[in-house]
């Protein structure tokens, strides 16, 4: 079922910001457009009030490990024979998909099945459906050359202690599991970066404002383009602020609420994200993560984002149709603690 949510942000929207938009708008617009950056000779098109155009349905479907893997540990880049690999694994499970075969687990030939997590999903939920792109970089992250996340070493010890609990329990309380399997959200991180299930995001442009919209969890994001500075609320998405430089929207994100959680980085998060529309079917999304607490210095890592079909929107996702799995999930933890208590010896 298509959905009609988009029109209404969009009237929030535009209600909401045209005034503040009308008193800038005309000497913004053409500062952006004398200081307009092309690349490789591309300049997007532009919206009916001159800012850069980015509409659309756009997904991240490549299979790069936002950390690089330990087999290529030093090496930015693929060799030619390890990239026809991986597209003729990604042929492979194609093949399979169509043929009714599970065969070989998503992404283990390749990359990465995940920028974000592992393999949890068979390939009956894997959202491409194609064979994903291969690109040359080992890691998505570029900044340190590494391309590993520089934990401090507190911070290390508590994000291995998350990974060995993630998606295993038991649990106590519907509190325990993450947001993302509660089917809250995954973040903003999780909105950009989702790869093999509900990766969409459609993204959609007023007078003053940038919106993006989220298939997983219906996540929406209203991003304002007009000057103004942070507020002081503390939210799920954190407080954005947007601003063009030349043709690239760039989004300052503070004040996110501690239930967040992205690598470990929570309420001391501080986001900012470069989107670049680099040809017509491609927007290079690069984000840089700083947080003192959790990391030794700021990173940063960069994907593209590719254009879907025009006229496409986006569907419903509907993960727990409610959430009622936690009441199936909490219960089998208190009968494996039964279980548990019925082979202990009496005291």
């Amino acid at each position: 079922m298509r959905y009609r949510s988009v029109a209404v942000v969009l009237t929030l929207a535009i209600g909401s910001g045209i005034v503040a938009f009308a008193l800038a708008s005309a000497a913004r617009n053409s500062t952006a457009a004398a200081a307009s950056t092309e690349t490789d000779g591309y300049t997007p098109p532009r919206t009916g009030w001159g800012d850069p155009d980015f509409q659309g349905v756009w997904r991240y479907e490549a299979v790069i490990a936002l950390e690089r893997p330990a087999r290529f540990a030093g090496r930015e880049l693929l060799t030619d024979a390890e990239i026809a690999q991986i597209e003729q694994t990604e042929k492979d499970q194609e093949a399979n998909r169509l043929a009714g075969v599970e065969g070989e687990a998503v992404g283990r030939q390749s990359v990465a099945a995940s920028p974000i997590r592992g393999n949890e999903y068979n390939s009956f939920w894997q959202d491409h459906g194609r064979p994903r792109r291969v690109y040359k970089q080992t890691s998505l992250i570029t900044d340190p050359r590494d391309g590993r996340i520089p934990y401090t070493p507190d911070a290390k010890k508590a994000d291995a202690r998350a990974a060995a609990r993630y998606g295993v329990g038991p649990y106590e309380s519907f509190l325990d599991p993450d947001t993302g399997e509660r089917c809250l959200t995954d973040g903003v991180t999780g909105m950009m970066w989702q790869g093999p299930n509900g990766g969409h995001n459609q993204i959609v442009q007023s007078p003053g404002y940038v919106t993006i919209l989220h298939e997983e969890y219906r996540d929406r994001r209203i991003i304002p383009v007009d000057g103004r500075p942070h507020g002081t609320i503390r939210q799920w998405f954190g407080d954005s602020v947007g601003r063009w430089e030349g043709d690239t929207l760039v989004v300052d994100t503070t004040n996110f609420d501690a239930r967040t959680n992205f690598q470990g980085s929570r309420d001391t998060l501080h986001l900012i994200e470069r989107y670049t529309r680099v040809d017509a079917d491609t927007i290079e999304y690069e984000f840089t993560i700083d947080d003192p607490k959790t990391f030794t210095r700021p990173w940063t890592a960069s994907r593209p984002m590719t254009r879907v079909a025009k006229g496409i929107s986006v569907f419903e996702y509907a993960c727990h149709e409610g959430n009622y799995a936690m009441a199936g999930i909490l219960a089998g933890a208190r009968g494996a603690d039964k279980r548990a208590a019925a082979r202990q010896p009496p005291r």
